[in-house]
């Protein structure tokens, strides 16, 4: 085997080991848009945000190798490639180290505030401070309680430094403006890094960055650093031969930090950079870079969600719940892709009185819901049978006793592992808060520590078990196979073997379990008739009609495509409709068939009838909720609202045209069962 043949081999097999880790601790992972990455030629992946750490690269890695076969070559901060076991495995993925500014960041002498904000805020002046000595141009100056940094055009004396552009946050100008404490960094030397970069882009290779710097637990994106247009213009004013092809990429958790959680991989649309951005960067290399960096910028705005605060996202994500879709459970790309709509549409529209007012009785429902401890989507489900409930209830119980018992003795062999990742991550967290300038809660390192830890602990703590295993089996003579064996590895492996099965058995029975636990409570609210349960039900259906209203109205206003998006979702859903319609149907008439009667016309005419009056509700009147959609939208998408009586939950008109294909689908399954009914042995 060759030297690169063997790269490639240890590369893959360290992708297919994290694989499994992410099977585990992931409980889902989609993967959107793989088709924008070109098969060959040189590619630079911009990722964002960076909001997991360590588990961030290794998910893109893994994700990009399963859709395309294609290998990633990361940039590294030199900080962490240095420590022993990250920067081995690092390492195995053909890393490129770099130094960054913020990673040398020093408390410096006296505090800092604005010399007047109000004509300049790019100039910070100092009381007791040594700007000349402890800060240089292209430098940076940090500030505490996550205010982030900003970079130093030039030091003017001792006591007053001008930056190269004002600090844009809220939370760094009323630090500053109040005087404040802060750290400094010199200038770092990037140009090997530059080299190895460029190198692997003329080779062909692929390359993964991540524009932001550093990872951070905010709900909007860092101000993207210019390296990434550097490196791309950089290349091919060194080789225009090949254009170097950049595709946005984005990373949308569902709560990263936490175990079984679900995630989505989008990769955006490409943005291919030739000959001319390399003669506009040879001419005008500021002006250049700028400008590919505001395109890579809003390239990134299609991938990702971004909010002002959490709590915004909280109630744009109980939007998205509220808005009426058809009611099949739709793809988690696409959630990720409403949310983002939300966002977007939220962003422009935000101070209109009607939205004001929208946010503010979606906040309350969240809020309601949180003092009931009920789901959203439990509040349509509950419903006020005692007896049903009651047996229901006593069912789950012992399924969740019986679950329990069988999870019991791999829970607590394992015990010391879920022990272990807790505090240490928790631990590392609060060490990377105190030395971050970026970071709200750190929440951003806790899943990178708890798979590192776990990755170390598990083994140790299966060689514990296999090793006190086999002494106890020797000493008392205690046969585990069929046969006594004397062979200690062949004993050490079986038991090895063993608590791996154990532990992996109680992971799956006790992910069953905790579902059965979380369906408990609110089914426990289904036994007694509750006044504020049922006008919960009678808000979420009002604000459901509500927010279905101001997104159809608003929505082609701010994004174009928005009717195309409410037809992947319904075009997601048609196969699994019309399968379930083929089903039902068939089994009707396959009943009447096994009571030995055939079904006539008139039958069939009938159930044909009372299918399509169940199927096609009727127009909803003066609310007009999708009057911006297409016929053909407004087709299938129908209102549900459990709560609202039968006069008033009336549905949408599907148009002339769903009906004749809904009619055309019907006789294409009549036709075949009465040719299979025709067929059949007698």
């Amino acid at each position: 085997m060759t030297a690169s043949g063997y790269a490639n081999f240890i590369y893959d097999l360290f992708a297919w080991t994290f694989l499994i880790i992410f099977d585990i601790f992931f409980r889902d992972v989609k993967t959107r848009g793989a088709f924008n990455i070109p098969s060959q030629g040189p590619v630079i992946l911009v990722v964002a945000p960076h909001s997991n750490q360590f588990v961030d690269p290794l998910m893109v890695l893994i994700q990009t190798k399963k859709s395309t076969g294609r290998r990633i070559s990361f940039l590294m901060a030199a900080a962490y490639y240095r420590k022993k076991f990250i920067g081995d495995l690092a390492r195995l993925t053909r890393v490129i180290p770099v130094e960054r500014a913020q990673d040398g960041l020093k408390p410096a002498s006296g505090t800092i505030h604005y010399a007047d904000f109000e004509k300049d805020p790019c100039l910070i002046e100092g009381t007791d401070t040594k700007f000349t000595q402890e800060c240089e141009a292209k430098g940076l100056i940090g500030l505490p309680r996550s205010g982030g940094f900003g970079k130093i055009a030039e030091v003017l004396s001792d006591t007053l430094l001008r930056l190269h552009k004002p600090f844009s946050s809220d939370r760094a100008i009323k630090i500053i403006k109040g005087s404040t404490t802060y750290k400094t960094a010199p200038k770092i030397d990037n140009s090997m890094v530059f080299k190895h970069v460029f190198d692997h882009l003329h080779s062909g290779g692929i390359l993964g960055i991540f524009p932001e710097g550093g990872s951070h637990d905010r709900t909007e994106l860092l101000p993207l650093q210019p390296g990434v247009a550097l490196m791309a213009l950089g290349a091919l004013a060194e080789n225009s031969e090949q254009p170097i092809t950049i595709v946005p990429c984005g990373l949308n958790y569902f709560h990263p930090n936490k175990f079984r959680s679900r995630a989505v991989v989008e990769y955006g649309s490409p943005i291919v950079v030739g000959e001319e951005q390399a003669r506009a960067y040879k001419e005008d290399s500021r002006k250049a870079v700028a400008e590919l960096l505001k395109t890579i910028s809003t390239g990134l705005k299609t991938v990702t969600v971004q909010c002002e605060d959490y709590e915004t996202l909280m109630i744009l994500q109980a939007a998205r719940r509220l808005y009426q879709y058809p009611k099949k459970k739709i793809p988690l790309p696409l959630v990720v892709q409403m949310n983002r709509n939300l966002t977007i549409g939220y962003t422009k529209f935000k101070d209109l009185p009607e939205i004001v007012h929208l946010k503010n009785s979606v906040q309350t429902y969240n809020y309601r819901l949180n003092n009931l401890g009920l789901k959203d989507h439990q509040v349509q489900t509950v419903k006020f049978k005692p007896f049903k409930a009651v047996a229901l209830l006593a069912y789950r119980l012992v399924k969740l006793l019986i679950l329990a018992v069988l999870s019991l003795p791999g829970t607590v062999l394992f015990s010391p592992v879920f022990i272990a990742c807790k505090y240490i991550s928790h631990k590392k967290a609060r060490e990377a808060l105190a030395n971050s300038v970026v970071k709200i809660r750190a929440n951003d390192v806790l899943a990178t520590w708890k798979l590192m830890v776990a990755m170390v602990a598990a083994p140790c703590l299966y060689a514990f078990y296999s090793t006190l295993g086999t002494f106890l089996i020797f000493k008392y003579d205690i046969a585990i196979v069929p046969y006594q064996t004397k062979s200690i590895v062949v004993t050490f492996i079986t038991a090895w073997i063993i608590l791996v099965c154990t532990t992996y058995a109680a992971f799956r029975i006790g992910e069953i379990g905790m579902d059965t636990l979380k369906s408990m409570k609110y089914l426990t609210w289904s036994l007694l008739p509750s006044e504020a349960l049922e006008e919960l039900k009678a808000e979420r259906a009002r604000l459901s009609l509500e927010v279905t209203e101001v997104c159809n109205n608003l929505g082609p206003k701010v994004i174009p495509e928005f009717a195309k998006d409410l037809e992947k979702i319904e075009a997601s859903n048609e196969e699994q409709e019309e399968e379930e319609i083929e089903d039902e149907e068939k089994e009707q008439l396959l009943n009447k068939t096994r009571l030995g009667r055939a079904p006539s016309t008139s039958s069939v005419n009938s159930l044909r009838s009372v299918t399509s009056s169940t199927s096609m509700p009727s127009e909803l009147g003066e609310v007009a909720i999708f009057s911006e959609l297409p016929t053909s939208s407004r087709g299938s998408i129908r209102s549900r609202s459990s709560s609202l009586s039968e006069s008033e939950t009336t549905g949408l008109s599907t148009g002339i045209e769903a009906k004749n294909v809904r009619s055309k689908i019907q006789e294409r399954i009549f036709q075949k069962m009465r040719n299979e009914q025709i067929n059949e042995p007698k």
